[in-house]
């Protein structure tokens, strides 16, 4: 695993001295609904706290004194944290009080290890690296031999789930069926002489790869609704030559509460101008998903960002479902290698971005076999989505259709505004 988690806090250490005076601070915490709610993640920012104290860090504790799952990112690379992030059960209508206390690295607390990011790159033959950063550009895409990319690029985890990204221009996202909590992918992907290569198409005991990609967008893989056609980003596994400029994959932050990193795609062609894009994606510990956003340069008029779910396998009618806040769509069914096993997969989308949907062709150049959903940027360019899947072989409760909109009724309700109060207290 990664290791810049904890040499980021140790670098923390040192940049302060002295200390002012700071804040005894408290979180009240209020779960207002009759739900329980489990992990429910938080993200508390720097600058919402007084007087905060340059070479300590904060953890959480309840008045018992119990430790709370929590972590401090440093996003910006400034050599500051800037987010409190933390995961805690709520019972029904539960008011938590936790307190904030202020600690040197050195003695954090040691917690589970709940998320995960790998990017792993062939940097010499039979040597895979796991990288921070890298970046590729317009030509000559990887393809054949020497291929340098474990998993085929960057590939996230929590203790339910995992998910990767086609780095190498094709941009379609895929899933990894977990049985086992602890954090697997950085191993997988690698073939006994230390080259990458696939080892995740056999069931194994920790999970295998379980979703037929095909031709399509995977499991929120992006694309441009023109008027008159739908742009993939990126292009085809026979293509070498990409509709983007540049390509970068940045980690931001990981550790036992979430992980979060970036890719920023630098002049995709649309037909008549370029846009840029940046894809920012956070997997919190204990979900079955993971959050996307997404920012953008403006976007031609009449035209829309598109997300979706590939469909080549699936038979069964599709779930569509609203909530107070949000649109959710899904498909239930054998969508896995050789129809072997059940598998959902759904997508969640704020009704503030979304814009409708639509089935792509089944067949074409571009971006086929998917279930497609066109959304609507707000003022800032921005637009928001969560992605969840759920294999029967992780919990034999999915495969039934029923347990699977409850996963995403649950997940739609989490999120709504009001549920859950969260009040700072500076004293």
């Amino acid at each position: 695993m990664n290791q810049m988690y904890r040499i980021s806090l140790a670098v923390l250490l040192l940049i302060g001295l002295s200390e002012p005076m700071y804040a005894d601070n408290r979180l009240l915490i209020e779960n207002k609904s009759t739900a329980q709610l489990t992990d429910k993640a938080f993200v508390v920012a720097r600058k919402q706290l007084k007087r905060v104290p340059r070479a300590l860090l904060p953890t959480l504790v309840t008045k018992a004194g119990k430790q709370i799952l929590a972590q401090v990112d440093d996003l910006d690379y400034d050599g500051q944290w800037d987010e409190l992030a933390f995961v805690c059960d709520l019972a029904p209508k539960e008011k938590l009080e936790l307190m904030l206390k202020w600690v040197p690295a050195d003695a954090l607390p040691s917690f589970p290890v709940r998320t995960n990011v790998r990017f792993g790159k062939m940097t010499s033959p039979g040597k895979i690296v796991g990288l921070t950063t890298d970046m590729h550009g317009k030509y000559n895409l990887p393809r054949g031999k020497g291929y340098p990319y474990q998993m085929d690029g960057v590939a996230w985890e929590n203790d339910k789930i995992g998910f990767r990204h086609y780095f190498d221009g094709r941009n379609v996202r895929d899933i990894f069926g977990k049985r086992v909590p602890s954090m697997v992918l950085d191993t997988v992907g690698i073939m006994p002489d230390g080259s990458p290569g696939d080892t995740y198409h056999v069931l194994r005991p920790w999970g295998r790869d379980v979703m037929n990609g095909a031709q399509a967008l995977g499991l929120g893989g992006i694309a441009l609704q023109l008027p008159d056609t739908l742009i993939r980003l990126g292009v085809l596994r026979s293509q070498t030559t990409d509709n983007v400029d540049s390509t970068r994959y940045t980690l931001l932050a990981e550790g036992p509460v979430r992980s979060v990193f970036q890719l920023d795609f630098y002049g995709w062609d649309i037909g008549k101008t370029k846009i840029n894009l940046n894809h920012t994606v956070t997997i919190w510990a204990g979900q079955y998903g993971y959050e996307n956003r997404v920012t953008t340069s403006p976007l031609p008029a009449n035209s829309y960002l598109v997300t979706g779910i590939v469909n080549s396998l699936n038979t069964q009618p599709y779930i569509s479902r609203q909530s107070r806040e949000y649109e959710i769509r899904a498909t239930h069914d054998k969508q896995t290698y050789g129809k072997e096993w059940i598998l959902g997969m759904g997508i969640i989308v704020p009704k503030t971005h979304y814009a409708g949907e639509f089935e792509a062709p089944k067949t074409g150049n571009g971006i086929s076999t998917s279930w497609c959903f066109n959304l609507k940027p707000d003022k800032n360019n921005e637009v928001r989505y969560d992605c969840y899947a759920a294999w029967e072989l992780s919990d034999a409760r999915f495969a039934q259709r029923d347990a699977f909109i409850e996963l995403l009724d649950a997940a739609s309700a989490r999120n709504e505004s009001g549920l859950v109060a969260l009040r700072i207290i500076n004293e």
